[in-house]
């Protein structure tokens, strides 16, 4: 039998959610469209021909994509949730030891360290990503055995030795 090195445990709620969307999952997005927009109002402005008004129009779709785009992950997110937990979004348990088990009422998930690409942080968040629209959240203040400290310390460590 494994030891269990941590434990982490939590209920997502909209605002933990829309954290996640807003700082992790749905940032660059954001940014882009943001970007595309001013350079776009700044063509629209400089120049006179025919490009300029594809440049705006396209300027406006991408804030409306910045604008739209985090919104309907959020909506996903939790309809997902509910729906694969009976219309309820259920505790979250990590347990990290040899490897990584995440159960989320019947969904039982379990990953390998090599499996985790990026470490970043929010408020409320050690995010371990996995891919570029994936990560395993573990929430700060979550943690039933050890500390947040100690816990990045290890992820970092099990990353380094599965490079």
């Amino acid at each position: 039998m494994e030891e269990e090195i941590f434990q982490n445990e939590y209920t997502m709620t909209i605002k933990l959610i829309k954290e996640y969307v807003y700082k992790i999952l749905c940032k660059k997005i954001i940014f882009m469209g943001y970007i595309i927009f001013v350079l776009g109002i700044i063509l629209f402005f400089t120049f006179e021909n025919q490009v300029v008004y594809a440049m705006i129009t396209a300027s406006f779709i991408s804030v409306i994509c910045a604008l739209f785009t985090p919104i309907i992950a959020i909506k996903q997110i939790e309809e997902t949730s509910k729906r694969l937990n009976n219309g309820k979004i259920e505790k979250t348990c990590i347990k990290f030891s040899n490897n990584i088990v995440m159960d989320e009422g019947k969904v039982h998930l379990e990953f390998e360290y090599n499996q985790i690409k990026q470490i970043l942080e929010t408020k409320n968040f050690i995010v371990l990503k996995t891919s570029e629209q994936s990560a395993i959240l573990v929430f700060k203040e979550g943690f039933i055995t050890r500390n947040q400290e100690d816990f990045i310390n290890f992820i970092k460590n099990k990353m380094d030795n599965n490079s």
